[in-house]
């Protein structure tokens, strides 16, 4: 048996914390070794006290999968403590990443308060923070991460066989990682885009002259890339629009679910009819909000408040406070603070037991220009459930699916009106206590053959018909 070619993967997102974006990656490097690939991963080291640390999730990393750890540095604690050594006083402990405590791998960069509490000292913290992310930290705060990981993997390369390069993104700042290595060392390189750099939705905080400093550093990076990868076809036809003269090979490998992913669990609630009960798992945030949902309810509340106690809504994750500020106003505003419950941040396995035990399980996707092609990984994670799926989304991809699956239905995110007469009917009628699925439809999202066809890439792009790379 020939020797395991090695993958040198670049993640942000990776166990122990909590994110969506982990699942496709450690997914990857567990089920790649049935194809010939082993991985060496070099992702972040969490301090543990990030709100998404979650210690249980160790165990999805399985035996042969090499994990190199390298800190993740905060420039803002940096500059504040060297000042508060010039000063004389104190440097405050390390505090968490705004990148890591989001529970997403890319920090949003605020804006300067109007009036920041405190002295001058607290008016400079501001200050500093606002340059940091606006000016310094581009595209993101994991610069400085990014390139302590590039000498660990310079320094894996020099001493191991490597034989392609993977980044996944976001963190984006891991393209510099994959840019030098091609650069330097020949090694093929695949650019995994989860979520698009320029023009994704939840970059939409973004002003236009950073826009535009983003796009062409994009664009320079990835010319030396040798396949760039998207989630969705209408991701990677954006891409291809918005980088004409690239000469890389473009693929498209969705995201999947795992059958076996829920393992052994089992419903213990039973299907009663007396209460129905709606779970989302996840967090809210940016332009993934859903308060049309939280309308529809108010609105069924107001007309027939008999049909509305029958609902209870149950939100698993962070909800930014601006967000829950205006939740918290429609609730008041309609009386519904019965019907919701708002759980905050919990373990892997709780959100994974409600998803099971709930009735129907709420997605809630991004909105924005380019969200016709956001197909989030949440959905996936749902499919391995076979619940059914109230989806609030713009029509585009996600919509396809579960409508085509038979998983559920959609309706517009922003129209509390669509919202609020398919909640009425969900009410009405019996809940399902089966999904019925097009399985077979389904098949082409099975996580083992999208895995299958990217080893499959790979060996197409390290070996090639004459021994060279493809591009």
């Amino acid at each position: 048996m020939s020797e395991p070619r090695t993958l040198l993967v670049i993640a942000g997102e990776f166990p122990p914390l909590k994110t969506i974006g982990r699942i496709r990656t450690v997914k990857f490097v567990d089920q790649l070794r049935q194809h010939g690939w082993r991985s060496i991963v070099i992702t972040l080291k969490p301090s543990g006290t990030e709100p998404n640390y979650d210690p249980s999730l160790m165990a999805e990393i399985v035996d042969g999968v090499e994990v190199v750890r390298v800190p993740i540095r905060n420039r803002e604690d940096e500059i504040a403590n060297a000042v508060k050594r010039l000063l004389g006083r104190k440097p405050a402990a390390p505090s968490v990443s705004a990148a890591t405590a989001s529970g997403a791998a890319v920090a949003v960069a605020a804006p300067v308060a109007t009036a920041p509490s405190g002295g001058l000292m607290d008016h400079a913290h501001a200050m500093t923070r606002w340059v940091l992310r606006s000016f310094v930290d581009v595209p993101d705060d994991f610069r400085l991460w990014a390139d302590e990981a590039l000498k660990v993997a310079r320094k894996l390369c020099a001493e191991r066989r490597i034989d392609a390069v993977y980044t996944t993104l976001p963190p984006f700042s891991s393209m510099f990682v994959g840019h030098a290595l091609r650069r330097e060392t020949g090694l093929p390189w695949i650019a995994d885009y989860r979520d698009l750099w320029y023009g994704d939705v939840l970059r939409e905080w973004v002003p236009e002259w950073r826009k535009k400093i983003e796009l062409r550093m994009e664009r320079r990076l990835l010319r030396e890339a040798d396949v760039i990868v998207t989630v969705s076809e209408p991701k990677t036809a954006y891409m291809q629009r918005l980088h004409p003269q690239l000469k890389a090979r473009w693929e498209t490998l969705t995201n999947g679910y795992d059958t076996e992913l829920y393992g052994e669990r089992q419903r213990t609630r039973p299907f009663t009819g007396e209460t129905v009960e709606f779970v989302y798992t996840g967090r809210l945030f940016k332009n993934r909000r859903g308060y049309a949902f939280a309308e529809a309810l108010g609105r069924i509340h107001r007309s027939d408040p008999a049909l509305a106690a029958r609902a209870r809504v149950r939100i698993f994750g962070g909800v930014e406070p601006a967000i829950r500020k205006r939740y918290d106003q429609i609730i008041a505003e309609y009386g519904i603070a019965h019907l919701y419950d708002f759980a905050g941040e919990v373990s892997y396995a709780e959100a994974m037991d409600a998803q099971v035990n709930c009735d129907y399980l709420l997605l809630i996707v991004d909105t924005g220009e380019t969200s016709d092609g956001v197909i989030p990984g949440k959905l996936f994670e749902y499919v391995s459930v076979r619940r059914p799926i109230f989806a609030l989304c713009d029509p585009g991809a996600t919509q396809q699916i579960i409508e085509r699956a038979r998983l559920g239905r959609a309706v517009p995110a922003e129209s509390a009106e669509a919202c609020e007469a398919m909640l009425r009917e969900w009410l009405v009628r019996p809940v399902p206590e089966k999904v019925d699925s097009d399985d077979a439809y389904l098949a082409q999202f099975d996580r083992k053959a999208i895995t299958a066809r990217l080893a499959k890439l790979l060996d197409e792009v390290v070996g090639g018909r004459n021994g060279a790379p493809v591009r």
